[in-house]
């Protein structure tokens, strides 16, 4: 048998990957959805970037509802 003290360290470096990978999978959601909505903005010449804030504010709660399913 493996004395517990030889596990502890694995399971931090587990819980180290796993979080820093649930990071950069919101990262890209985010950075998705702000740069969907500068391309929609730029294609339909609009003086307000409405379609950025939009898609940026979703894709930080579409992020978020990720992350909490991640955990759940």
């Amino acid at each position: 048998m493996i004395p517990n003290k030889y596990q502890k360290p694995k399971k931090k470096f587990d819980d180290f990957i796993r979080y820093s990978s649930l990071a950069f999978e919101m990262i890209v959601i985010m950075g998705i959805g702000t740069w969907s909505g500068i391309l929609i903005d730029e294609w339909l010449e609009l003086g307000f970037p409405v379609f950025t804030l939009v898609l940026m504010i979703l894709s930080v709660v579409g992020a978020i509802y990720h992350a909490i399913r991640k955990f759940i």
